[in-house]
């Protein structure tokens, strides 16, 4: 498994990666206690592995962006309903000053170095197995594409840097997006001529790694003015269908065994296609996982759950909106109880709102069918119905709703930051399907779009007969109407929720093809997000520049070339 062999790597980052040294008797004086440099280390096949190993290292910083990648979206606000955040708002505090874009940025192009420090110390090592130094080159073009991916689709033109770095460069262009698309293809298409359709260590990038990525870049290119549209369309059902086919891939039975911990190899299993590793060694685990600290509200402003271990800290930065919780069908669907839980337990015995209550009762119970007045005088714990989860009975101005389960860490052992040793999916075979459902939808395939979407409604209903009605469960999931491009958003929301980068997915998809009123993340938002409808004031549509982030400034003051802002910040 890849858990066994990144404990060396990061140690890597911080030591092999360093160019030169020097003497060493001021401080300030760079100091190599090994001894070595990349000259005589990387051009060694023991050294070249640890240079390629170090490439997924980088991994852990840029997936975990939560609020970026899904505030200002239909199915994601801020936790409190007042607040005034730019990501969520789309308002002047979304500027070239933002934090998290500059964040990003910075390390996508880290990493993008490696990838090329990769690729070139390829072409001098002097010993070792061939076929795998070029796998190794494939890995690190595979990674590479899904870095500029990002960031083409985030700031748009970008410099495009494809060489190592081992000077500093003062003056950078901006590369038309176009041209960073056909980079990242041919880079694609090269990893998948030679990477392998598995692996002995366990999160390396596969052959359906770079397949199930490319799908996603035609499907994005195909919606694009110089995309090939329909051409596009169809590269991205292929090679979902290749995915899809290959037999190296299959989707888990039940929905809830990829996140129920108390399942065996509950993340090493062959629905995964990619995802990133951490460690149970906390020597070796960076800073930990931060995913099961997202997608909660704060329970430490109620006594009687408080600083829990059980329930953890929240990052409280990130919540679902009231839309999301309407989506799933909670008597068929088993998706909804694998996400969320139902209800809230007390953690401290005490009394609220002159009711006792002892550790483990419910103190909060969210039911599928609103409560009236009369049901919820009838319980000692608090009912909270659907269309109250923007407020709370313990603090005003924050949103108040089911607790996320999905992302529950068992190596979090305490109510800290951080600290979590669970993976993170980037892609898994589910999504395959959703591409390839949205693909033969643009296509306007009706009946391909229909099967692979009821693929995945059939596996997420629950098992049995449903009492009240008599009909199967999985029968009663299954889609009848007519593929559109929100059907595929919705149920990309209940299969992917805190998977998927939400914004992106938006973003990419338009009814037709450069028309901006028809463009998913410019028009559902402002229908779903209830702080983001509030605050355009009666506004159907967002502006057209929100289709991309600013550049941030620092990379803009930094560059002695020209290096224009993105048009409207």
């Amino acid at each position: 498994m890849m858990k066994n062999i990144s404990t060396k790597y990061i140690l890597i980052g911080a030591s092999a990666l360093i160019l030169s040294i020097t003497g060493c008797k001021k401080f300030t004086d760079e100091y190599n206690p090994a001894n070595r440099t990349a000259e005589g280390y990387y051009d060694k096949f023991s050294g070249f592995e640890d240079l390629s190993k170090s490439n997924y290292a980088t991994l852990r910083g840029i997936v975990n962006f939560p609020t970026f990648f899904n505030l200002g979206t239909d199915t994601y606000s801020t936790a409190n309903i007042n607040d005034n955040n730019g990501e969520n708002l789309y308002n002047i505090n979304l500027n070239s000053q933002n934090g998290s874009a500059g964040s990003l940025y910075g390390q996508l192009y880290s990493a993008i170095n490696i990838a090329n420090n990769t690729i070139y110390w390829a072409t001098q090592v002097t010993d070792g197995n061939a076929a795998t130094v070029n796998t190794r080159v494939a890995e690190a073009k595979a990674l590479r594409a899904f870095y500029y991916y990002y960031l083409a689709e985030t700031f748009g033109d970008v410099p495009l840097v494809i060489t190592r770095t081992t000077a500093p460069t003062l003056a950078y262009t901006r590369t038309p997006e176009k041209d960073i698309y056909d980079q990242v293809i041919k880079d694609l298409n090269e990893a998948i001529a030679v990477l392998p359709a598995t692996t002995p260590d366990f999160g390396r990038a596969t052959k359906g790694f770079a397949q199930h990525l490319l799908a996603k870049v035609y499907l994005t290119r195909g919606y694009k003015s110089y995309g090939g549209g329909n051409a596009d369309f169809t590269q991205a059902a292929a090679l979902a269908e290749a995915v899809i086919g290959s037999g190296t891939y299959a989707l888990k039975t039940k929905f809830s065994d990829l996140f129920d911990p108390t399942v065996p190899n509950y993340q090493s299993n062959n629905e995964v296609i990619f995802s990133v590793q951490y460690s149970t060694n906390v020597l070796f685990n960076g800073g930990g996982n931060t995913l099961q600290q997202w997608f909660l509200w704060d329970v430490q402003n109620a006594a009687l759950l408080g600083r829990s271990v059980f329930y953890g800290k929240t990052n409280n930065a990130i919540a679902p909106v009231p839309y999301f919780f309407s989506l799933f069908n909670k008597n068929s669907d088993s998706r909804y109880q694998a996400t969320v839980y139902d209800a809230v337990l007390a953690q401290v015995a005490g009394s609220f709102n002159g009711k006792t209550y002892a550790v483990g009762d419910t103190l909060i119970y969210y039911p599928i069918v609103p409560f009236t007045a009369a049901q919820k005088a009838l319980r000692k714990y608090i009912v909270i119905n659907p269309d109250e989860y923007r407020t709370s009975p313990f603090l005003n101005g924050v949103r108040n709703y089911p607790q996320f389960k999905k992302f529950r860490d068992p190596f979090v052992s305490g109510y800290v930051d951080n600290g979590g040793a669970r993976d993170t999916y980037v892609f898994r075979l589910a999504e395959t399907y959703l591409l390839a459902a949205e693909a033969y939808v643009k296509l306007n395939n009706q009946a391909k779009a229909l099967t692979y979407m009821n693929v995945l409604r059939t596996r997420a209903a629950k098992t049995g007969t449903n009492p009240v009605t008599g009909v199967l469960y999985a029968t009663e999931m299954q889609y009848a109407g007519t593929v559109t491009l929100d059907a595929i958003l919705e149920e990309r929301a209940r299969e992917l929720v805190g998977e998927e980068f939400r914004w992106y997915e938006l973003k990419r998809m338009y009814e037709s093809v450069g028309n901006l009123s028809t463009n998913k993340l410019l028009t559902r938002p402002i229908l779903y997000n209830d702080e983001l409808k509030a605050a355009e004031a009666g506004r159907t549509i967002l502006d057209a520049k929100f289709l991309l982030r600013p550049i941030p400034q620092r990379e803009i003051d930094l560059n002695r070339g020209s290096f224009p802002q993105n048009p409207g910040y």
